[in-house]
């Protein structure tokens, strides 16, 4: 939703194809939110570059292919870069964001100088939706736990 409310998706391609063409980094390939991003990412058609500790996949419509290229080359590349290291002491190094792109922290923690990367020309910086992430997972946890586990719950509204 994030990317649609910035018109990162182009809405005159179809369903499927609005982020043809268009380069991502996804920084930590987490079950949670790393891994699924990147193939949702993929199947609207975006090449994305999922980087953790173990190296670089290149996540294209369903395909996974190991790449040999750093963090800083995705990143240089990527018109969109999604942070998501849990850690409070990383931070993704500033030079390597393109001017006009669209960085998102996902994170509880900052990746990125906040102040400093709105200098950067053009860039689009969502901050700490981690914690959006958490109220979400949490909602979605107590949907689950109403819909199969305690059917009497039905009469509760969880929205």
């Amino acid at each position: 939703k994030i990317l649609e409310y910035l018109r990162v998706y182009d809405e005159n391609l179809p369903v499927g194809d609005r982020m043809l063409g268009k380069n991502v980094a996804v920084i930590n390939r987490s079950e949670v939110v790393g891994r699924p991003l990147a193939s949702m990412l993929a199947n609207d058609g975006a090449n994305v570059y999922s980087v953790d500790l173990n190296g670089t996949i290149l996540v294209r419509r369903g395909r996974h292919e190991e790449v040999r290229e750093t963090l800083q080359e995705t990143v240089e590349k990527s018109g969109i870069v999604v942070l998501g290291v849990p850690g409070p002491d990383y931070r993704l190094p500033l030079q390597w964001i393109q001017p006009g792109s669209v960085v998102i922290n996902v994170s509880s923690c900052p990746n990125v100088d906040e102040c400093k990367v709105m200098n950067i020309p053009g860039v689009r910086y969502v901050p700490l939706v981690g914690k959006v992430t958490v109220a979400m997972l949490e909602r979605n946890l107590l949907r689950l736990i109403r819909n199969f586990h305690l059917p009497d719950w039905g009469a509760i509204d969880l929205q």
